[in-house]
């Protein structure tokens, strides 16, 4: 007869990447500073570094954040050429894309940040994210922001 192994439905499962492991305010500050496709990714990374048993959802999060901010603007973009929203409307509408992300960003920091905590409490050392944030911060997103990019691909990854 085998036992079954007791196992915690938000315990961390072990990673080789461990070492790797941030807290995951720091992806979310790099969100904010760094724009969306530095943030989003290492999101993912630290996930998989913390062994998250929430990666699923998370990378759910990460395709609706990235889908959803391209058709954000492709449908902006439509409604923009057909007359619908012109001048200040357009402005305030386009905020609706920025909310989107930094919704999906919280989403992820909230689903990593409970696992971190248990991942933390029984041993995991995390690393600090200052060095790589500020590189992100400052050089990443310059490099964005001088790339010319179609307006739905610029929309997903600024």
């Amino acid at each position: 007869m085998t036992a079954a192994a007791y196992r915690l439905p938000d315990e961390p499962l072990p990673s080789g990447l461990a070492r790797y492991a941030v807290d995951p305010m720091w992806p979310l500050l790099a969100l904010m500073l760094g724009g969306n496709a530095f943030g989003l990714a290492w999101f993912v990374l630290n996930g998989l570094a913390l062994g998250s048993p929430t990666r699923a959802r998370e990378w759910a999060c990460v395709a609706i954040g990235l889908l959803g901010s391209a058709g954000l603007v492709l449908g902006l973009d439509g409604l923009a050429r057909a007359g619908w929203l012109q001048g200040a409307e357009l402005r305030y509408a386009a905020l609706s894309i920025v909310t989107l992300k930094l919704a999906i960003a919280y989403a992820i920091y909230m689903m990593q940040a409970r696992c971190f905590e248990i991942w933390e409490h029984y041993g995991g050392v995390a690393r600090n994210g200052l060095p790589v944030l500020l590189l992100i911060a400052v050089i990443g997103r310059g490099f964005l922001a001088t790339q010319t990019w179609p307006a739905w691909l610029g929309a997903m990854l600024r």
